[in-house]
């Protein structure tokens, strides 16, 4: 092989190994960085317990029914008594 090509070869690698290095580099520092790590942080809990958000919304749910209902026996044990008040 002719030692100019091999020579070029040679040269288009390291400058395409050294552009990536160099991206890789710039996409990894600063803030960025920061909000990648929150994002990987995130996506580990939501893996843990994917349907903690419904779960939570189930349970919201479940004490507002549970507020509706004695409010409704509340209300029945007043309308009960004639005046109102309890015996």
């Amino acid at each position: 092989m002719d030692p100019g090509k091999a020579l070029l070869v040679v040269g288009i690698t390291l400058i395409v190994v050294i552009g990536f290095n160099v991206m890789i580099y710039f996409s990894s520092r600063g803030d960025r960085t920061v909000n990648q790590v929150e994002m990987f942080r995130r996506a580990a809990k939501r893996i843990r317990s994917p349907w903690i958000v419904e779960d939570t919304m189930l349970e919201e749910l479940s004490q507002a029914t549970a507020r509706l209902k004695e409010d409704k026996a509340n209300q029945e044990s007043e309308a009960d008594t004639p005046d109102g008040t309890e015996v």
